[in-house]
């Protein structure tokens, strides 16, 4: 039986999971509990259990600090990480990032939900099985020792090749020789099939250089002794093209010694945020990334607050062409920043969140998340390129725009005050917009009053007034050009309903401001 370790200071939580699920049927035997941070890091290393139950928030240290202070203990000592799942009764975006970047299989929120609980235990119990079983079938001693040097080697820049492997054959005449490294981004991969169909793509293709092959923070890294740069790269095309999948391996350039293998390394390990925006190449290194221009200068989160009202507008009016254009243009800004995947998905997450707020601020009677996956945070947060994160939005955003995908009489006028905003220079009746949003012109007309509070002629009086304001503040124009550009062909009639709405004639107006402009310079 495999071991399990439950860490939580709340004593209702540790009991309720210690019976929420039949722990022997799914493969393991509770072996401890803590009520701290402190407590479960020394039970950790004292108890060796194969995972741990860990609460996010617990005095004397958190679950994340926790995971880290195991992660570097283990590497150090040679010994297996246990796998983690967290609980939190916190839903907050650092949380979950924090967590599932440190290797959490899980991320769930108190109260724990059985059924799902009961799934990722079965999980964590056959991945266990799988990976022990590769070791003791398929490793020797040597290799291990190799494959151990160079982890440390990697994670630890120790450079001092132990005397008894000076004579294996990836270290023999090191100084010499270039080395090339590369690392597969596993998370690409949810299918623990296509991961062994990879592997053995790898160890296939690579057969024909001096290689070794390690698991290093989830990812496969290959370290390749070769002078031939070129048949490497032709090597990486043949594994991508076999699984025509997003782009998902980083080359590090080519580098003399021992010393090289740490530097291609890091290259490798800097290009990996990169992958997140090629999904067209078959891998990214540094000539492909810095071919690339972006533009630092961009906020794309003031960017995206600013596309907010546009999007909700949109949304209201079931304009989809509207839709598109906005999400192309944020497309756009985002691929032109260098904004590191979890800013884009904050960013995402946040867009998301505010336009379904004001949604159901104005439309408390709609479910604007029907359809909608219940966890979608966590969703976003597992995409693993920008083209998945750029259509999930997409597909919520057209989500809550189909719930406007009927002609009632709210939907009618926010539509009528869209085009009034968009058309006020024309001739605009009642009679005549009537007929073009296939409804009776008195009934508009009295459905209009109710949703502004204002006559249809006022409203439309008042944007043409605020247009004029706004020509008389910024422009040269003459007034008689501002009254047909507003849609008042008679100058006199303009001028009477100017005087009505602001208390001063076109003229007068005009020189108030100029006056208020000089004030302020001075």
């Amino acid at each position: 039986m495999l071991k399990v370790l439950i860490a939580d200071d709340e004593l209702s939580i540790r009991e309720g999971l210690k019976c929420v699920i039949d722990w022997e049927d799914c493969g393991f035997r509770i072996c401890g509990e803590a009520t701290n941070g402190i407590e479960a890091l020394n039970k950790i290393n004292e108890l060796q259990p194969d995972l741990v139950l860990l609460d996010i928030k617990m005095p004397g240290y958190t679950g994340i600090e926790v995971m880290k202070q195991v992660d570097t203990y283990c590497t150090k000592m040679g010994t297996p990480k246990p796998a983690f799942v967290i609980l939190s009764g916190f839903s907050d975006f650092e949380y979950a990032k924090d967590a599932l970047n440190m290797g959490a299989k899980a991320y769930q929120l108190k109260p724990v939900d059985e059924e799902l609980l009961e799934k990722t235990v079965k999980e964590v119990a056959e991945e266990i099985h799988t990976q022990r079983n590769l070791v003791t079938t398929s490793l020797n001693v040597k290799k291990h020792e190799v494959k151990d040097y160079l982890t440390r080697l990697l994670k630890y820049n120790d450079c001092d090749i132990p005397d008894e492997l000076l004579n294996e054959k990836i270290f023999s005449d090191s100084d010499e020789n270039k080395y090339t490294s590369l690392i597969c981004a596993m998370d690409f991969f949810t299918s623990e099939d296509r991961k062994s169909e990879l592997l053995k793509a790898i160890k296939e293709n690579f057969s024909f250089f001096t290689n070794v092959i390690l698991d290093i923070d989830k990812n496969i890294v290959v370290i390749i002794k070769t002078k031939n740069t070129e048949a490497i790269f032709n090597s990486v095309k043949r594994i991508v093209k076999l699984f025509q999948n997003k782009t998902f391996i980083c080359v590090g350039d080519d580098y003399c010694g021992i010393e090289g293998v740490l530097k291609s390394y890091k290259q490798a390990e800097s290009l990996q945020n990169c992958l997140f925006y090629f999904s067209d190449v078959p891998y990214v290194n540094m000539k492909i990334v810095s071919s690339t221009e972006k533009n630092p200068i961009l906020q794309t989160s003031k960017i995206v607050a600013e596309e907010i009202p546009h999007i909700v507008f949109a949304i209201e009016t079931y304009d989809k062409v509207k839709l598109q254009s906005i999400l192309d243009k944020l497309n756009d800004y985002f691929h032109n920043t260098n904004e590191k995947p979890d800013v884009v998905k904050k960013n995402v997450i946040y867009c998301i969140m505010e336009v379904r707020n004001k949604l159901i601020l104005k439309y408390p009677e709609r479910d604007f998340l029907e359809n909608v996956s219940d966890d979608f945070l966590t969703d976003i947060l597992s995409k693993k390129t920008f083209e998945d994160v750029s259509n999930y939005l997409k597909q919520i955003l057209f989500t809550f725009l189909e719930n406007f995908n009927f002609n009632t009489t709210e939907s009618v006028i926010v539509k009528l005050i869209a085009y009034l905003k968009n058309n006020y220079s024309e001739d605009l009746k009642l009679e005549t917009l009537g007929d073009m949003f296939n409804c009776n012109s008195a009934y508009l007309g009295k459905k209009f009053k109710k949703y502004t509070g204002v006559q249809f002629n006022t409203y439309l009086d008042n944007i043409r007034i605020d247009v004029a304001k706004e020509k008389l503040r910024t422009t040269d124009l003459k007034i008689y050009q501002i009254s047909k550009l507003i849609g008042f062909t008679n100058t006199d009639y303009f001028f009477m309903k100017f005087k009505k709405y602001t208390g001063l004639t076109p003229k007068e107006y005009k020189i108030q401001c100029q006056d208020g402009k000089r004030n302020e310079e001075e």
